[in-house]
C-alpha cells in the first residue's frame, strides 16, 4: 500500500533504522511498509507523508503529484530540533503538552526534536512563544549573528562543570583559537 516509501526513504539517504528513529516506528514496521506486507494506519500514513513532505495519495502511489520537500534545506536541522528539545526540557514541558500548545501532533513535534522536519514559519513562532524561546536561542547554530548567545550557552555550560573539567576545557578551547589564529 505505502508505494513509494523506499524511494522517499532512499532519496533523503535513510536507512530503514533512521526512519524508523526520526518517525518514532520500528525499522520493523518500515520494512514491513516496503514490503506491502503491512498497511499502515491513517495516522502512520499522515506521519509519513508529513515527514517526506508529500501527500499521502503520492506515498500510496495514487498521484504522481510530490509537494516540494524542506529536506534539502541548508539548514542544520537537526541542530534546530536539539535547541528545541532541549529549551523545552529545560522548561520542564513534556513533548505532547507543547504540542497541544503550539497545534501539532506530538508526532509531527518529535519529528522536529529529532531533526526530521523543519516546521514552517508559522508553527516555529508558535513553538519560540510556547517556549518563550528567541530565535537567536533556537538557530544559534545557523546564524552568524546568533554567536555570541552560542557563546553566552556555552559559559553557561563550561561554568557548570567541576574545576578540573573546566580548567581541561577551557585549555582547549584557548588551543583551539589560537590555531585559528595562526
Amino acid at each position: 500500500m505505502v508505494k513509494n516509501l523506499r524511494m522517499l526513504r532512499e532519496s533523503q539517504k535513510l536507512s530503514q533504522e533512521k526512519l524508523a528513529s526520526l518517525t518514532g516506528l520500528t525499522a520493523r514496521r518500515v520494512f514491513s511498509y516496503e514490503q506491502e506486507s503491512t498497511e499502515p494506519d491513517i495516522e502512520t500514513l499522515a506521519l509519513l507523508a508529513d515527514f517526506f513532505g508529500v501527500t499521502i495519495d503520492f506515498l500510496v502511489g495514487r498521484s504522481a503529484y510530490e509537494m516540494a520537500s524542506v529536506q534539502g534545506s541548508s539548514l542544520r536541522l537537526e541542530k534546530f530540533g536539539e535547541r528545541i528539545k532541549q529549551f523545552r526540557e529545560e522548561k520542564d514541558i513534556e513533548r505532547p503538552e507543547l504540542a497541544k500548545r503550539v497545534g501539532v501532533t506530538s508526532a509531527y513535534l518529535g519529528l522536529i526534536e529529532n531533526g526530521g522536519k523543519i516546521p514552517k514559519l508559522e508553527t516555529c513562532l508558535k513553538l519560540l512563544n510556547a517556549l518563550g524561546m528567541s530565535a537567536d536561542a533556537a538557530f544559534m547554530d545557523n546564524l552568524d549573528a546568533a554567536a555570541p548567545q552560542k557563546a553566552s550557552m556555552l559559559q553557561s555550560q563550561i561554568a557548570a562543570l567541576p574545576p578540573e573539567k573546566q580548567r581541561f576545557v577551557l585549555n582547549l578551547l584557548e588551543s583551539m583559537i589560537q590555531a585559528v589564529q595562526e
